[in-house]
């Protein structure tokens, strides 16, 4: 998914306000941004196949570091940790965030079984594989993404009932971007290479966290990162 992933962030913060949707979105997207690393540095391996499936031109053969059930599970496991013991805190206040984005980190897993084919390997890259093809159907992709994204931003908007003037024209921007980020990897033709996707789920969602930071500050009250 891509939105779809957006929307969890959006939606958790009804479920931990403390969160910035900062943290909570770098959460849902990590293993997207470790994939784009890994995929930079030779670690792991993808490739551009035209009618993959109908919604996505990819052929994911070799991303165990980042999308396996176990990587999934160790990477939440290591958020948690890191958001938990982070110095300067009250590590007894910071269980329950720790546990949200630790739940924000796996999500991206789960999601990615019910859209992805079957390549979603559970431990190595020659273990067995899940995937429920909801990207064999572009109209269902659409649809399921779509939905998921407006809930998301629901729930964001019932939990920051007052969001400053400018935050809230930059969430309408955030989220006209993300619509036709995503309209037009749907639509449009594929990319170039994987080092361009590399660069897209590095720089690009780095520039989409810092503005989800930005428009979720509240110099009125004194939130969790």
């Amino acid at each position: 998914m891509i939105i779809g992933h957006y929307a969890v962030g959006f939606g958790l913060k009804k479920v931990e306000p403390k969160l910035s949707l900062g943290t909570l979105v770098l959460g849902a997207t990590l293993l997207d941004i470790l994939f784009g690393i890994f995929v930079l540095t030779g670690v792991e391996h993808a490739r551009i196949v035209p009618g993959a499936s109908a919604a996505a031109p990819f052929e994911f053969y070799d991303y165990p570091i980042s999308h396996s059930a176990l990587g999934a599970a160790v990477w939440s496991f290591t958020g948690f940790l890191v958001y938990w013991l982070w110095p300067g805190k009250d590590r007894a206040q910071r269980k329950r965030p720790a546990a949200v984005l630790a739940l924000a980190i796996f999500s991206h897993y789960v999601l990615d079984v019910i859209s992805h084919t079957p390549d979603m390997p559970l431990l190595g890259s020659g273990s067995f594989k899940l995937g429920f093809s909801l990207w064999n159907s572009l109209p269902a992709t659409i649809a399921v993404e779509v939905a998921l994204f407006v809930v998301g931003i629901v729930l964001y908007l019932r939990a920051r009932r007052e969001l400053r003037p400018s935050a809230k024209y930059g969430l309408a921007a955030l989220i006209i971007i993300l619509t036709a980020s995503f309209l037009g990897g749907s639509f449009g033709p594929p990319p170039p290479s994987m080092t361009v996707i590399g660069i897209m789920l590095t720089a690009g969602q780095a520039a989409y966290i810092a503005f989800a930071y930005w428009i979720d500050k509240d110099g009125r009250q004194r939130e969790l990162l």
